[in-house]
């Protein structure tokens, strides 16, 4: 009896102690991967992963920090680390069982099971082998069974694999100021029409939905609808971004060597052209901007082709636009300037230096509308010539049109001064009409000799004569010859008569000889011209000066 008993006792503690070990804790950040080590196969367990139960490793896993308990003879468990996708990134799933692949695309089609943690639920429902439509999002971890999926992010994907860089697996951002060309990997056969990009599908919720992208008859090739500026969520098997800048850029002809391989106008160089076997350089800028309407059509035509050794290109690559630069805009340029130097003399291309500008200009703003693309803005830098011949020519040009411009002031102060003295003299002529005028008026009121008498005594104030003169005849001389006197009344009665403008006024007043009282031993005689009264003085004792109250002579009054 005791015996039963202690064999009992052992029995049940054994059965507890093995009933222990079948108490299963997960740790956390961890799920456990079941394997069944005794049983029966059950039909339809048809993969490797076991979805009935079968002997081998199971679709369902262990959650993370739970308790489970299987009996220990018949299952173990391995515990694996969850699957972390860092912030910012993606991670993309690769199904290591499941129903075949599709024969036409890349990518499998969507299943619903949880982000991959239900793996039982995905092989139930025909998950198929390969790359999965569905991204995991950053900032999370998963509950995955590694036996059926393979799970590539940022931390796992090392060098590269699955055609993949870590660069692929961060979530698209698309700054302010350009725009993000989709360029659809997946999606109908593009239709015969000679269009390069793909009309607009709704549904995708910007890409990110590819299921409903491939339900709406969404094509391969670049898409008509670029992303605007955000973050995005894109599976890089389905599509791949190239970022197209829409902001201002400014693109420079200058020296090639001193640029990054990554700048936009890394394949400008200064322009260099012969005109009449001179060789000019010159610096260039011209300034474009790319609208987001024309931005996939650039990329469809410039930059489709261009894969990195992975066959995906990062956003941020500037070949697209490199190429639009060199194949449309560059030899644009270069057009212009080589049919345009045949045409010039090479200083007058030089001073033609702002029409070659304008002409440009034109030429290069029809070029870039063509393709979406505003020409904003062109300069030209200075034309430099690469020896100096033409220098000593330009200076030989600059004497002689410095002494054209010196001649043409000299001429037009000439043309100003003649002016002047014209102006003078008409203006001096119309004193002396008014002179004129005037004195007629003064014969025609008071008579020509109270006229003449003022001339004279004018004419006396002018030359300074002192009001009174003593002494002899001899000391009046000094001052005032006798004969110069009365010259001057005669000229004075003279300019009274003659050019009169009034000969009327002169009929009425015809002058009268004037009739002086000479001194004692004068006499009057005619020059040989008789134009002048000339007076000859002999020698007579000098005149004793009046008597007190007797009246002076006439002629010293």
């Amino acid at each position: 009896m005791w015996l039963l008993m202690l064999v009992a006792v052992v029995a049940v503690a054994a059965g507890l102690s093995l009933a222990a070990k079948g108490v299963i804790r997960v740790p956390k950040d961890h799920v456990g991967v079941v394997y069944r080590q005794f049983g029966g196969n059950h039909r339809g367990d048809d993969f490797k992963v076991r979805v009935h139960g079968s002997i081998g490793p199971q679709a369902a896993v262990l959650a993370a920090d739970r308790v489970y308990w299987l009996p220990p003879w018949i299952y173990s468990v391995r515990y694996v680390p969850e699957t972390y996708v860092p912030p910012g990134t993606i991670g993309v799933v690769v199904a290591r069982v499941g129903s075949p692949p599709p024969a036409a695309r890349t990518l499998c089609e969507p299943v619903d099971c949880d982000y991959f943690q239900d793996g039982r639920a995905f092989l139930l429902a025909g998950g198929q082998m390969g790359r999965q439509p569905g991204i995991l999002p950053g900032g999370a971890s998963y509950d995955i069974n590694p036996e059926i999926f393979e799970v590539l992010t940022v931390a796992t994907i090392g060098e590269g694999r699955h055609d993949l860089t870590a660069a692929d697996l961060r979530e698209v951002a698309v700054p302010e100021g350009s725009a993000g060309v989709v360029i659809a990997l997946e999606g109908a056969a593009p239709q015969e029409d000679g269009e390069t990009v793909r009309p607009k599908v709704p549904g995708h919720e910007n890409f990110q939905n590819i299921q409903a992208f491939l339900a709406n008859g969404g094509q391969r090739g670049a898409q008509a609808e670029p992303l605007g500026g955000g973050l995005y969520r894109i599976n890089p098997w389905f599509a791949r971004i190239v970022l197209i800048p829409t902001r201002v850029l400014i693109l420079q002809w200058t020296n090639k060597a001193a640029k990054s391989a990554s700048n936009y106008d890394s394949s400008l160089d200064r322009i260099r052209i012969n005109v009449e076997g001179y060789w000019l350089r010159f610096d260039m800028s011209q300034t474009i901007q790319i609208s987001p309407k024309s931005a996939p059509r650039l990329v469809a035509r410039f930059g489709e082709q261009e894969v990195d050794k992975f066959g995906f290109s990062e956003a941020a690559n500037p070949t697209p636009v490199q190429r639009f630069v060199e194949r449309v805009l560059k030899s644009t340029v270069e057009g212009y300037f080589q049919a345009t130097a045949s045409k010039y003399e090479v200083l007058d291309f030089i001073t033609a230096h702002d029409e070659v500008c304008l002409e440009l200009a034109g030429q290069v703003r029809q070029a870039l509308a063509d393709w979406g693309v505003e020409a904003v803005e062109t300069t030209l830098g200075e034309f430099e010539p690469e020896n100096d011949g033409l220098d000593l020519r330009r200076i030989g040009m600059a004497t002689q049109r410095d002494r054209k411009q010196e001649l043409e002031f000299r001429y037009e102060n000439a043309l100003v001064e003649e002016r002047i003295e014209q102006k003078r003299l008409e203006t001096e002529e119309r004193r002396r009409q008014l002179e004129t005028v005037e004195l007629a008026e003064q014969i025609r009121l008071l008579g020509r000799e109270p006229v003449a008498l003022k001339g004279f005594l004018q004419e006396l104030k002018d030359m300074k004569v002192p009001d009174f003169i003593g002494g002899d005849a001899g000391q009046l001389l000094q001052h005032l010859p006798f004969a110069m006197a009365v010259d001057m009344v005669h000229r004075a009665m003279g300019r009274a008569t003659a050019d009169d403008p009034h000969p009327a006024v002169l009929a009425q007043t015809s002058p009268a000889p004037l009739e002086l009282e000479l001194p004692p031993g004068w006499r009057t005689e005619r020059n040989p011209a008789g134009a002048v009264h000339d007076w000859t003085e002999e020698p007579v004792e000098a005149v004793a000066p009046p008597v007190s109250g007797q009246a002076a002579p006439p002629y010293l009054t």
